[in-house]
């Protein structure tokens, strides 16, 4: 599938739902994004096929771009909680500018805050998904079996890659983290 047919269904997605961003193409290796800072969604083309190729149900293109179009909407839905996270997402970044990253990881503020942030992109992924969940139950987009399935891939990918780096975070603050 090339370019302009994804863009197009994404165009036709938002029309659908009732909720239109800025759609902009960005090559970097993810499937979609919603940039909150300036409100609009992005998408790779190249990734998207290999994407929907790794889906354990298989899924048409169309419909996996429709549910991650609804996803990104669904953070776009929740703009005013992301800008609310900006500060602290600010601060961790300007501390891991400034210090090495083993200095880093051996400060308990510091592991404190990288934990709270990523917790907070993990409530931040469930709120999109929730979101979008709403808006395909309510305009009927794409199969609610078709959406289950993709919801929990993506999201138990995240919080499998999320709940590994909240462990190696949690152990270097001096956290018990079991095994």
């Amino acid at each position: 599938m090339k370019r302009h047919q994804i863009e197009k269904i994404i165009r036709e997605t938002m029309i659908r739902v009732g909720v239109k961003r800025e759609v902009r193409l960005e090559r970097n290796g993810i499937n979609m994004t919603y940039h909150f800072i300036h409100d609009y969604i992005t998408f790779d083309p190249d990734r998207i096929p290999e994407a929907v190729a790794e889906q354990i149900r298989p899924v048409s293109m169309e419909t996996y771009v429709a549910a991650i179009t609804m996803h990104e909407l669904g953070h776009a839905l929740d703009r005013r909680a992301l800008l609310a996270g900006l500060s602290l997402s600010r601060e961790v970044y300007q501390m891991k500018k400034t210090a090495p990253p083993k200095i880093l990881e051996r400060n308990p503020e510091y592991m404190a805050k990288v934990i709270l942030e990523e917790e907070r992109s993990l409530v931040a992924e469930k709120t999109a998904w929730g979101n979008a969940e709403e808006l395909n139950r309510k305009y009927r987009v794409i199969s609610e079996l078709d959406f289950a399935a993709i919801k929990r891939q993506s999201l138990s990918s995240y919080e499998r890659r999320l709940a590994r780096k909240v462990r190696v975070f949690r152990a270097a603050a001096g956290e018990d983290v079991g095994e």
